[in-house]
């Protein structure tokens, strides 16, 4: 494939990629037809099915592509060694976490959207939890290593990644990710109640 080739190839998808996100948007994935995606992207019927078969493998390519980019920017296991973390470093793989995201902002504005795909949502809760259990199983943690069940910490974990990035994205981004990354390190390394003010008092007392 010749260069010439291979950017007619990339605005033609980008194209595709485009009108897709926009018709999801306005109207909703389920009413979408191929004709739809043609004509909102100024191509032939016959020009969509030479890169895809169909609006669901548009939509789960687009999807996997996401959320690759956001599993492989941070890998916090990298700088945890004998269970003692490197806290910098960690804020470093937050901002990166985010920065993904906000690479790909159009995308999730529209799948977490008035028109947004539930799919997508269990999809990427799924793909962050078993993030989560990969970095755990390279730090070669033992179930009996954790406090509390593994299970229960990875859905937490994902639950509470996913919220963030919801609340984050339907915010407009109000914070950059630097900014963001600050606060959510406080609440990892405090724990919520601390992080919102609340002092414990002695059991017992």
């Amino acid at each position: 494939m010749t260069k010439k080739t291979d950017l007619r190839v990339r605005r033609t998808r980008k194209a595709i990629r485009d009108s897709f996100l926009q018709l999801i948007d306005s109207k909703g994935f389920d009413a979408i037809t191929i004709q739809d995606i043609a004509d909102e992207a100024m191509i032939n019927r016959a020009t969509f099915y030479l890169h895809y078969c169909d609006k669901y493998q548009l939509l789960g390519t687009l999807s996997d592509e996401v959320l690759t980019d956001l599993i492989t920017s941070f890998n916090p296991s990298q700088h945890i060694k004998d269970r003692k973390v490197q806290m910098s470093h960690i804020h470093e793989h937050i901002v990166s976490g985010f920065g993904s995201v906000q690479r790909h902002e159009d995308f999730y504005k529209v799948m977490l959207g008035k028109n947004g795909i539930y799919d997508f949502n269990i999809k990427m809760y799924e793909a962050i939890r078993q993030k989560f259990i990969h970095e755990y199983d390279l730090m070669n943690l033992r179930d009996e290593d954790f406090h509390i069940p593994k299970d229960l910490l990875t859905h937490f974990v994902a639950s509470a990644f996913r919220g963030v990035l919801t609340w984050w994205i339907q915010s407009e981004q109000r914070q950059t990710p630097e900014e963001l990354a600050k606060q959510l390190a406080k609440i990892i390394t405090t724990g919520p109640l601390q992080a919102a003010g609340f002092v414990f008092e002695n059991q017992g007392s």
